[in-house]
């Protein structure tokens, strides 16, 4: 496993910034315990940051290399929506934020407001089941979608939503995705949790994720994406599991409080390589926790 830069540092700081941002334009019109959140946790994982390094240098890649006398559109499917709003930010292109929640949809239109004005690209937001885009055949440029096609339910779920985006992508578009990985596939189970995220005040079990590996990553993503070429995979793995257990433990009030160590302990933590590592060591089981740790596999490849 090679030490890759992830940018951790300016990838958080971009995120407190848009935090302060909110907080000063918008007050606590978020409520206040997200609004703090912003602030206190602007990146909500530390696992997070690989991937935001690694769709931004390809999504920047991409765009570098394209001559276009507009500007080129993005399509964001679900993702954790600081990515889109830094990109949003960043870069000249024209970035729609889609999310199959409607409160997130609003809550980081709302954030958006308060960075608009500064931005060099232009943002929009849209309700969107990534099963079925409501968008033309070949609309965008690039499209990408971070640790969603796991949590997409339904026996086929994750697959049809492969080829939702490669049909909304134009011939020669990008695509970037990522799911996470390990030694074994399971389909994990939440506790008291529907729709991946939505609290249901029981203790009923509900699907919560994949967690993929070789074989199942081959059925389920790459044999749907037969329309892509020049693919890269890029595994990210995790050193000092003891440390990741450990602050996953904490419990979830206790992590975004301290939410600030989330770069430091990617750093310690998150360990990339080009390709499928021989061996990915975790330990997670049938159903979620908190304390789980696998990695998580990057795929990205241009449409033919």
């Amino acid at each position: 496993m090679k030490l890759f830069p992830h940018r951790e540092f300016a990838f958080y700081s971009f995120a407190l910034r848009a935090g302060l941002a909110n907080l000063f334009s918008n007050g606590t019109r978020l409520g206040i315990k997200k609004t703090i959140g912003k602030i206190t946790q602007p990146i909500n994982a530390y696992s997070r940051f690989p991937e935001y390094y690694w769709f931004e240098t390809a999504i920047r890649n991409h765009l570098d290399a394209v001559t276009a006398s507009r500007r080129l559109k993005i399509l964001d499917v679900g993702s954790p929506k600081m990515l889109g709003l830094y990109l949003a930010s960043n870069t000249e292109a024209e970035i729609m934020l889609t999310d199959i929640s409607a409160t997130n949809v609003d809550e980081y239109q709302t954030m958006w407001q308060a960075l608009q004005a500064k931005a060099r690209g232009k943002a929009s937001f849209s309700l969107q089941d990534a099963r079925s885009l409501k968008f033309p055949d070949a609309e965008f440029d690039v499209v990408f979608s971070m640790s969603v096609i796991e949590h997409i339910e339904g026996e086929q779920g994750d697959s049809q939503a492969i080829h939702e985006l490669l049909r909304v992508l134009k011939p020669g578009g990008l695509l970037a995705l990522s799911v996470p990985f390990g030694a074994h596939y399971v389909e994990q189970k939440r506790i008291g949790f529907a729709g991946a995220a939505r609290k249901t005040g029981d203790s009923e079990t509900y699907f919560f994720q994949r967690i993929y590996d070789r074989g199942a990553f081959q059925k389920r993503i790459l044999e749907q994406a037969s329309d892509l070429n020049e693919i890269t995979l890029t595994a990210v793995a995790r050193r000092n599991q003891w440390l990741a257990r450990a602050f996953g433990s904490l419990g979830e009030s206790a992590r975004g409080a301290v939410g600030f160590v989330n770069p430091l302990l990617s750093v310690a933590i998150n360990r990339s390589s080009n390709g499928v590592e021989n061996s990915f060591k975790g330990s997670y089981g049938d159903i979620h926790s908190a304390s789980d740790v696998y990695g998580d596999l990057i795929l990205t490849g241009h449409k033919k």
